[in-house]
């Protein structure tokens, strides 16, 4: 890796987009928007613009990282956080960078234990990707 850059923007821009278009509660908001119960125009009125601008500032990022070091391309685009899984959201950045794109999922290889909400964890995955790394420290010491 040779780049790595947080970006200021996701789910809690979401959820205030979700907010001021339907007049919900932001808990209200943030809610409907984990459980998918969204009014029937949510995917093009609100989503849709949404991951397109996702997408273009993630372009805008790799533009920075291009004029900023002698690197001219990347192999591969990762997304982790949660709102890296949103519908079309690898495509719309596959789209604008011409990059292959991808969501992480800190799990993968894992055993997971019987315990665990599997469809829950794989489904919040991306959101995990620090806590895992940060956990795995302890073993690679």
């Amino acid at each position: 890796m040779v780049y790595d850059r947080d970006q200021a923007f996701g789910g809690a821009q979401l959820t205030q987009l979700i907010v001021r278009q339907y007049g919900f509660s932001p808990e209200e908001a943030e809610s409907k928007k984990r459980s998918g119960e969204m009014p029937e125009d949510y995917e093009s009125a609100v989503l849709r613009p949404f991951v397109e601008n996702m997408a273009q500032e993630i372009g805008r990022a790799l533009q920075f990282f291009f004029t900023s070091t002698p690197h001219n391309r990347v192999d591969h685009v990762m997304l982790a956080g949660g709102s890296s899984s949103l519908p079309g959201l690898t495509e719309a950045v596959t789209a604008q960078t011409s990059f292959n794109c991808q969501v992480l999922n800190p799990f993968d290889g894992m055993e997971i234990a019987s315990g665990v909400k599997e469809s829950k964890m794989r489904r919040e995955a991306p959101s995990y990707l620090s806590a895992c790394g940060l956990a795995m420290r302890r073993f690679l010491q």
